[in-house]
């Protein structure tokens, strides 16, 4: 090539075709251009000195220009006529990219998914090694704001496209292969034809010792080509494990030529993208690249546009985009994003891709959208193509309708921004999946949510009862309303009288004593028109009982499920079911009222036979602090046990511990739990009654117990296990003993931890990076998700 040539791309704005017009004009060589819409790509290459047009035409075409074209371009377009007409060198965007890999040490990415995010990984780590690479990909690096450049260095990445078979025109010195799928059956025809031509590809590379293939990927490990395979796979030459995904990075160890590299971080989500950047990292070692280089390279990644790019976060809704429109590819990216939100409702809207791929992957929809809580399908994009009796997009929700438990719903692309704007909520997580013009709806989102308010959550706050604790309930629901975005939230205040009255009333300080039905026609009017129900209640309506209630209603609330925390409220149960999973707890008795009228003998008998004093006597139903008894001497166990059944009708003895006493805050259904390392009551040995707890010179507590690291470590690991073993979720505050021997015993389970300003739930976890507010939307999400399992 030299500065006299010129070059016409006709369909310069692709992304395939951009790149090779970039690199070209790199090289001082005239480009022009035309396609059929402005786009950013084309704004970008005219500052970059190429002449672009909007159209085809003709007369465009000059004697004596390259004419560049790609498969999509039909003989009966105007320029690529006039091109043969003019007898102009005509090239397939594929032989360019040929000529321009000419000189280089080419490495090569290729398979069905993944071909991008790889590259790009790859070229990012050369680039970092300052190894000056050239490169050519199919998608924006979002770091080099490019998806081509040229490089004065010895290597040049390059995703080879197997959609058209072109891939198979180059000669690469080393390459990595993603997966194999059924793919491009529009080009292919069959698996058969598709294996053919990977092997084919294999056969072309120059140094197999630099070729990756996935081992996870069964087409792939069938055909055991040459070189190092990576993957999951204990086979794997280049092996991934302990793979966690943190917010929006993974972490893994991986293992390669006898060598372990422990906790590499890389800022993509998902196991599959794990698997890329495990191929990226055993080809860089395998080319000498140091290790420090590949690892600052992971971690400062910014990705590729439209592979799991955010477009925006606006009132409390996170905006994504992916190119994912191969079910394979929707099933990964669903399911890394869903590792990565939590329990945040996730709506994923799909625009199906080309009517032949559509009809090749109808039946491949089977769990791809069970990671989604909401989809929707939208019109297919033909991408040029003639569409296909039968096949519409109305075929498509019906197949994914008829094997996914997700609600499936089919709108236009005309209606998309109106309906989604309805239904938006706040926390939600809105993803567009396709590989044509729904890239465009998120965007449109934003501009009109950042225009119009969101429609907020009513939630339905829930206090008062005939606890003892019916006064601390006003201040912990107080310091809640305080605690709600009122952005997000409006709040429906709900009192209960100590007396058992349902009322409605906007003064949290004191519940007035009505004179009419327990629940009057419109208190439960009000209460089946809020979105959630915050329970703020001790003793009953913490056992289950409200919440039974409430799903009775089917309305979703905050905290424990009705039998977690029927079963957290009884002491001796809890315990029993503690024991069973082989957890540590407090050697105890308990008996009911009746039988310790029919044998109190053999009770007292058992207490001395099987306890050590000092015990502690309290009534299983009672909350953490309520009728707790120290007892010093044997002779005065009857008369607490005596006290502990005018509270309750099942009276606990256990043993004292000599210790520490740890609490420990926790949160999160069954997909994740978290604990956060506890706080302490300082009680220097005293009994941590009611006063104790609430009175003004009550007893010193801290939200950071000063532990060791390895103990809070275990703490977590063992409440965690606790919280699962009683079906927990939503919340709980998880009360233990750390004793002189270091070992920890669990004490209780609270379903529903006070949430004063000084209560010790709230402040651990703010203490850990989660404030009050963020704290209540957490919870409020948790309560939302699990509705979605009843």
């Amino acid at each position: 090539m030299t500065t006299t040539e010129k070059y016409h791309f006709i369909g310069i704005g692709g992304i395939g075709m951009s790149g090779l017009a970039k690199i070209l004009l790199s090289k001082n060589i005239q480009i022009s251009g035309s396609d059929i819409a402005e786009n950013y790509i084309i704004e970008g290459l005219r500052k970059a000195g190429a002449d672009v047009k909007i159209g085809h035409c003709a007369s465009v075409i000059k004697p004596h220009t390259t004419v560049v074209y790609s498969t999509d371009i039909r003989e009966d377009n105007p320029e690529f006529k006039a091109a043969k007409e003019l007898s102009c060198p005509l090239l397939h965007r594929s032989d360019v990219l040929m000529q321009l890999m000419q000189g280089y040490k080419t490495l090569a990415v290729a398979g069905m998914h993944g071909k991008t995010t790889t590259s790009s990984l790859l070229a990012a780590v050369l680039v970092e090694a300052d190894w000056q690479p050239s490169y050519a990909i199919g998608g924006m690096v979002a770091q080099f704001n490019t998806n081509a450049a040229y490089g004065k260095g010895e290597y040049f990445v390059a995703e080879a496209d197997e959609s058209d078979g072109t891939f198979l025109k180059y000669l690469p010195y080393g390459a990595i292969v993603t997966n194999i799928d059924l793919e491009h059956l529009n080009y292919f025809g069959s698996e058969a034809s598709i294996i053919k031509s990977f092997r084919t590809f294999f056969e072309k590379i120059d140094s197999p010792e630099h070729l990756f293939w996935c081992r996870d990927d069964d087409r792939l490990t069938a055909m055991n080509p040459l070189g190092y395979s990576y993957g999951f796979s204990s086979k794997a030459d280049v092996k991934a494990s302990k793979f966690q995904q943190k917010g929006w990075y993974s972490h893994f160890d991986i293992h390669f030529l006898g060598k372990q590299y422990r906790d590499v971080c890389v800022n993509l989500v998902g196991k599959h993208n794990a698997l890329n950047a495990l191929a990226v990292f055993g080809l860089c070692v395998s080319l000498g690249v140091p290790e420090e280089k590949i690892r600052k390279a992971f971690k400062e990644f910014q990705g590729v546009a439209r592979r799991c790019q955010q477009k925006g976060d606006v009132q409390s809704v996170l905006f994504l985009d992916d190119y994912a429109h191969h079910p394979s590819e929707i099933r990964c990216t669903l399911e890394a994003i869903r590792g990565c939100i939590g329990s945040r409702r996730l709506i994923a809207v799909h625009q199906p891709h080309r009517y032949t791929r559509t009809k090749a992957c109808l039946e491949m929809y089977q769990k791809v959208f069970e990671a989604a809580d909401f989809v929707v399908v939208t019109d297919i994009f033909a991408a040029s193509e003639l569409p296909i009796p039968g096949m519409t997009s109305q075929t498509v929700t019906d197949a994914i309708s008829s094997c996914n438990s997700v609600d499936v719903h089919l709108i236009p692309r005309n209606e998309l921004k109106e309906k989604l704007l309805f239904m938006i909520r706040p926390h939600d997580v809105v993803v567009t999946l396709g590989a044509g013009d729904i890239t465009k709806l998120g965007p449109e989102l934003i501009a009109s949510l950042e225009k119009l308010k969101i429609k907020k959550y009513k939630i339905g706050l829930l206090y008062g009862g005939d606890s003892i604790e019916h006064e601390i309930t006003l201040l912990s629901a107080a310091n809640i309303a305080n605690g709600l975005n009122p952005n997000y939230y409006e709040i429906e205040y709900f009192g209960i009288s100590q007396k058992g009255h349902w009322t409605i009333q906007k003064d949290i300080s004191s519940i007035q004593e009505p004179n009419d039905v327990i629940m009057p026609t419109h208190v439960l009017e009000a209460l089946q028109q809020c979105d959630v129900i915050f329970p703020v209640l001790h003793g009953r309506g913490e056992d289950g009982t409200v919440q039974g209630l409430l799903e009775t209603l089917h309305l979703p609330y905050v905290g424990c499920d009705w039998r977690s925390s029927a079963i957290a409220m009884d002491k001796a149960m809890t315990k029993y079911l503690l024991c069973c999973h082989g957890l540590r707890v407090i050697p105890f008795i308990s008996f009911s009222k009746g039988e310790w009228k029919e044998d109190q003998n053999q009770f007292l008998e058992r207490i001395q036979q099987e306890l050590t004093f000092p015990v502690f006597v309290k009534g299983v139903h009672l909350g953490s602090s309520l009728g707790v008894y120290k007892i010093e001497k044997p002779e005065d166990v009857s008369e607490a046990i005596e006290k502990a059944f005018t509270l309750d009708s099942v009276v606990l003895v256990e043993n004292g511990i000599s210790g520490r006493e740890l609490e420990f805050s926790v949160l999160g259904n069954d997909r994740e739990i978290i604990a956060f390392p506890p706080g302490e009551i300082l009680t220097n040995g005293q009994v941590y009654d009611y006063e104790s707890k609430y009175a003004a010179q009550g007893m010193p507590t801290t939200f950071r117990a000063e532990i060791p690291s390895e103990k809070v470590t275990e703490g977590i690991s063992l409440v965690k296990k606790a919280y699962r073993a009683i079906g927990g979720s939503g919340m709980a505050r998880i009360d233990t003993f750390l004793d002189k021997q270091g070992r920890y015993w669990i004490n209780e389970i609270n379903p529903i931890p006070g949430f004063t300003a000084n209560s010790l739930y709230p402040q651990m976890c703010a203490a850990h990076g989660l404030s009050l507010p963020q704290l209540l939307d957490a919870l409020i999400i948790l309560g939302l998700e699990r509705k979605k399992q009843w």
